[in-house]
């Protein structure tokens, strides 16, 4: 797994003065706001939740909350974006948590053994039956994880926009992708003696 360059978001002086006039009491400025960010919302959401008509509910329910509560958004801390997509996710945990999703059964083996050059080997193999069982291997992972890793290595997101995101410090989010890619390791392994 190579992870893509870094791709920060900045707040823009247009999301900026819509914040404000929503802020100022016009509400109907929110809309160019839900209409810029809200397909990359439903995207993001979609890594979570499968289906196209919940991830497109989730995405309302979050783009509903941000208007809500965007008196507390803070441009210091994060882009507007970054924000939205820290609702979304933990809107779309609720939803997971509400439906009671099957979540990844315990490892038998302990993935903490495998040492790290070994992992870094196989997961860095591009032939195409090495990447189907990477796919296949990542498809197991518990929504938020697939997310973690899609986040990382896909677009590039840099930890501490993930860690605001996803609400975990950097130190926890690293130790996880290192557990996840041994994780994934241990499954391509067990899907190729199967």
């Amino acid at each position: 797994m190579k992870r893509i360059a870094d791709s920060r978001q900045i707040i823009t002086v247009e999301d900026t003065v819509l914040i404000r006039n929503v802020l100022d009491g016009h509400t109907e400025q929110f809309r160019p706001l839900a209409d810029r960010h809200g397909p990359s919302v439903q995207k993001f959401v979609a890594r979570m939740i499968p289906s196209p008509e919940d991830a497109e509910e989730v995405t309302q329910d979050a783009l509903v909350g941000a208007f809500q509560c965007l008196h507390r958004f803070d441009a210091e801390r994060a882009s507007f974006r970054t924000w939205l997509l820290r609702i979304a996710y933990h809107t779309a945990l609720k939803r997971l948590r509400h439906e009671s999703r099957k979540r990844w059964t315990k490892m038998e083996v302990e993935v903490e053994e495998l040492p790290d050059h070994t992992t870094d080997e196989l997961l860095n193999d591009t032939t195409d039956e090495r990447l189907a069982r990477l796919q296949q291997a990542v498809s197991q992972l518990a929504p938020e994880d697939q997310l973690l890793l899609s986040l990382y290595y896909q677009d590039g997101h840099p930890l501490r926009e993930i860690a605001y995101i996803v609400d975990h410090p950097d130190s926890y989010l690293r130790s996880r992708l290192q557990w996840l890619r041994k994780k994934i390791h241990q499954t391509i392994i067990d899907l190729e003696e199967t």
